[in-house]
């Protein structure tokens, strides 16, 4: 009898004592499957946005901004990369961009990538005050669910990593950039001139100096020469320049809700008596990097997944700047504002501000180029969306069949708008899905 007793106490310390075992991994399991649940595609969403308005309030100019929407999203996927096999690494391609290793067992590579994205961020844009509100709010978030070791573990590592990738961009020689000297105006018939009402200096002419990350050089898709200027009413420029001045006497409600949904010109003024002041608007950039968040969320894309769509895109925005801006002050071309207000009609006026640099190429057609080229190759074609990125700055939702028919109108929204001839639409279309195509064939990271 003792003897069975002895047994039968022996098997109940065994089940107490595996009860407990289970008890606790289970108690790990679910905390660590809790704050993977936590730490979503949504909160890098949300900080993209956050991104997004300090760009709008700092009132960033296109270029600049596609420049500043890069970089957090790097750093955020250089920690998320190193947690699986599908992705890889840009690393490896630049010398200069030198990662640490994840290697302490508290941090969380998820937490991390988001404290990534809000350091590097936060050195791009001066409204930071919204930023850093958020990260107070998000670091009370995680104490729900994660030890304050393990916060503060994945803050510095996250910190690490955004020093890191602030280093490297360095090195793309922006910083330089701003010593370069003053654009001084041709005076060449048919060059570029200040435009009205406000005559505004060159917008960035040393863009295309900028390193770029995948294109050889800046000339690499540089386009075929635009019409030569000659105002001979036989020529072929005077027939896109009456085209132009015909689209804006013949314009209608819908075209200019197309112009303006897409005119994504942050640096237009509002002139009211002798007070001058700006409206606040997204880039043509960050219309692109919304269509794409449009995209992601109708798919629900995971975090990682969501990590590589927001690099590559904006990889692709910012190449398409550079591989813009190169032959714009190649061409340095005068806008239809200038032509026709000089040897037509004085009194004409196009739909939209002029914005203040050359004509040729579109810039907003070689932008939305890249940008569809990239998001049909991740979300395919015929990938239908209604989009709703103008609508908190007063516009109604537009809906389309696919990314490029989205991008084509973007295109000849331009000359709806008065701003553009027909080649820098037609010819930015072609370089904008060149560049596009090259980003994806050069940064293969999947």
């Amino acid at each position: 009898m003792i003897k069975i007793f002895k047994t039968l106490a022996a098997v109940l310390i065994c089940f107490i004592f595996m009860t407990a075992c289970n008890e606790v991994t289970d108690k790990n399991t679910t905390e660590e499957t809790s704050i993977n649940e936590t730490i979503t595609a949504m909160h890098l969403h949300h900080w993209n946005e956050e991104l997004e308005m300090g760009i709008v309030n700092d009132f960033f100019p296109p270029p600049v901004a596609g420049r500043i929407y890069t970089y957090p999203n790097i750093a955020a996927y250089e920690i998320l990369v190193q947690t699986q096999d599908k992705y890889k690494s840009l690393s490896p391609r630049y010398e200069a961009l030198t990662v640490p290793v994840l290697k302490d067992e508290n941090v969380n590579a998820r937490v991390a990538s988001i404290f990534a994205f809000y350091y590097t961020g936060i050195e791009l844009i001066y409204s930071i005050e919204t930023m850093n509100e958020a990260m107070e709010k998000f670091k009370l978030e995680l104490m729900n669910s994660l030890d304050k070791s393990e916060i503060d573990a994945s803050d510095r590592y996250g910190k690490s990593v955004a020093d890191a990738v602030l280093s490297w961009a360095k090195t793309d020689g922006y910083n330089k950039m701003r010593s370069y000297p003053k654009y001084e105006l041709l005076k060449t018939e048919g060059s570029w001139l200040p435009t009205p009402p406000d005559y505004t200096d060159a917008l960035e002419p040393h863009w295309m100096k900028l390193k770029p990350f995948t294109l050889d050089s800046a000339q690499q898709f540089r386009p075929e020469k635009p019409t030569t200027y000659n105002m001979d009413t036989s020529s072929q420029f005077y027939e896109e320049t009456m085209e132009v001045y015909q689209a804006v006497l013949d314009s209608n409600d819908e075209r200019i809700a197309i112009a303006k949904f897409w005119d994504c010109n942050p640096l237009v003024t509002k002139h009211k008596g002798h007070v001058i002041f700006s409206e606040k608007k997204l880039t043509p950039g960050g219309h692109w990097v919304n269509i794409g968040r449009i995209a992601m969320r109708a798919k629900e894309f995971d975090l990682m997944q969501t990590a590589h769509t927001y690099v590559m895109l904006t990889v692709g925005i910012h190449e398409a700047f550079i591989s813009c801006w190169d032959e714009k002050y190649n061409s340095n071309y005068i806008r239809p504002v200038t032509v026709i207000q000089e040897h037509i009609d004085p009194d004409w006026l196009p739909i939209l501000y002029t914005p203040n640099f050359p004509e040729y190429p579109s810039g907003h057609s070689v932008v939305s180029g890249s940008a569809a080229t990239i998001l049909t190759d991740i979300f395919g074609e015929g990938f239908s969306f209604t989009d709703s990125t103008e609508v908190p700055y007063g516009m109604s939702p537009r809906s389309f069949g696919s990314f490029f028919e989205a991008s084509d109108e973007a295109a000849i929204s331009r000359m709806y708008g008065g701003i553009h001839f027909t080649p820098a639409i037609e010819v930015g279309k072609v370089q904008g899905r060149q560049v596009g195509r090259h980003v994806l064939e050069t940064l293969k990271l999947n």
